[in-house]
């Protein structure tokens, strides 16, 4: 019963969370609230193991704040509110998914792996750009995909050569684009936590993205005396089209655009702005494509599986949450306003700290949504002595490094399993890199402070 209520239940806390934010009403502020608690109740007994007890600790605590400040129970459901909009991006996120995949445009970039290169240096480098290009709205859906096409060209190379080779373009390249991505979960919530705005992050992980796309090319060196031998099996290479490529280019900035310009007309975050528009920009470009009926057809049939995904991301965000609306109402963080200071005197020390919980801890299986969420709360009261964009670009950067080293990670467990190996042989052949990526984080946010 409840497994059948959950997708429904989560589109009306989706719808409500919208409704609340265009007309400001505060008894739908109450009834957003009180969905999102029906939502957590029917979620965390199917939620991964790691999920539900990160939000026990996060509820257990967050109810001994409620008490502490004696906040009055009719004011409970409004302590769950903080963290929908994260959940309704992440519900509004494979509309956009489905468009670039029925118009064809994942085939069409991963055509141009198809470019004859003279050795593996140069497809290295060619499959990091696809990888990034396609990982920005096709997520994990692009590793299987690239997987595939990559697997023709590398054929008669030597195995362990190519699992590296597979395990270091793909990966990185995902986390390379999801520093500055508008619809990265990661670079939400970190715009949650320290209430930088989107548009002042935006230039600067634009710039450390060029930055670390440019490192991550150069590990294909080490590729350039391997030549790429061209097996013709009979199958016709297609081209890549610059029209489908430029179209594709095209719509990534008009969503963007789209996006800030809702978010000046309407007075409301960027990622808020991002969830209204994603679904319309969709049915839009559907329409364009004339690919319309069959956009609804994909969307009815996969609806259901697709909601039912968020109750694991659900149960955190919601937890975390409440706990960090119930400890705004006591004065915990007045509390540690002596440590704080002490701890801001060595910025250098506090940053390579929290490089190092996020490098370790998604390496023995803590999600790094959860490690943000938990320096998110300790990080509070620095924030008013640090640089918040600072703090922002540390969290991202450092957090992302999971994306292409986390042993449990999702990105790394779909390409374990399609490579057939060890996940921890992942991590170490990305762990180089994972440390570059991390280092140039900190050394941005240094310069920042």
């Amino acid at each position: 019963m409840m497994n059948a209520s959950r997708p429904f239940l989560f589109t009306l806390l989706v719808v409500s969370f919208v409704l609340q934010t265009l007309t400001g009403w505060q008894w739908l502020l109450g009834v957003e609230g009180t969905l999102a608690l029906l939502s957590l109740l029917v979620s965390l007994h199917a939620a991964r193991r790691m999920f539900q007890i990160v939000a026990a600790i996060f509820l257990t605590a967050g109810m001994f704040c409620v008490v502490w400040a004696g906040v009055p129970l009719a004011r409970f459901p409004y302590l769950m509110t903080s963290n929908v909009m994260l959940i309704s991006l992440l519900y509004m996120l494979p509309f956009i998914n489905r468009v670039i995949r029925i118009g064809g445009y994942d085939r069409h970039l991963s055509r141009w792996l198809n470019i004859r290169s003279g050795h593996l240096g140069h497809l290295y480098i060619r499959s990091l750009a696809v990888s990034y290009l396609l990982s920005l709205f096709l997520f994990f859906a692009a590793i299987p995909l690239l997987y595939r096409v990559l697997s023709k060209h590398l054929q008669g190379q030597d195995k362990h050569r190519v699992n590296r080779f597979m395990s270091m373009s793909i990966l990185r390249g995902f986390g390379i684009v999801a520093v500055w991505s508008p619809v990265e979960p990661l670079v939400a919530t970190a715009v949650l936590i320290t209430g930088v705005s989107y548009l002042s992050l935006l230039p600067w992980m634009l710039g450390l993205s060029a930055i670390l796309l440019a490192a991550g090319s150069l590990w294909g060196l080490q590729f350039r005396k391997i030549p790429l031998n061209h097996q013709d099996d009979g199958t016709p290479q297609l081209a890549p089209s610059w029209s489908k490529t430029g179209a594709f280019l095209l719509a990534l900035v008009l969503l963007i655009g789209s996006a800030f310009a809702l978010q000046t007309v309407l007075g409301i975050s960027f990622f808020a702005a991002m969830t209204f528009a994603l679904l319309p920009f969709s049915l839009l470009w559907a329409v364009i494509l004339r690919r319309f009926n069959r956009f609804i057809s994909t969307s009815r049939k996969q609806w259901k599986h697709n909601v039912n995904d968020l109750r694991h991301l659900l149960v955190l965000f919601l937890s975390f949450g409440f706990f960090n609306s119930a400890v705004s109402k006591t004065h915990l963080f007045q509390l540690m306003e002596g440590p704080v200071q002490a701890i801001s005197q060595w910025p250098a020390l506090l940053f390579v700290f929290i490089l190092a919980a996020c490098l370790i801890l998604p390496v023995i299986g803590v999600h790094p949504l959860v490690v943000m969420s938990l320096f998110g709360f300790f990080l509070q009261p620095i924030l008013q002595i640090m640089n918040p964009l600072s703090i922002a670009i540390l969290l991202i950067t450092a957090c992302l490094c999971s994306s292409f080293m986390g042993t449990f990670n999702s990105t790394v467990t779909i390409m374990s399993g399609l490579l057939q190996v060890n996940p921890y042989r992942i991590t170490m052949w990305n762990l180089g890199f994972g440390l570059v990526f991390g280092g140039i984080g900190v050394i941005a946010a240094l310069c920042l402070l």
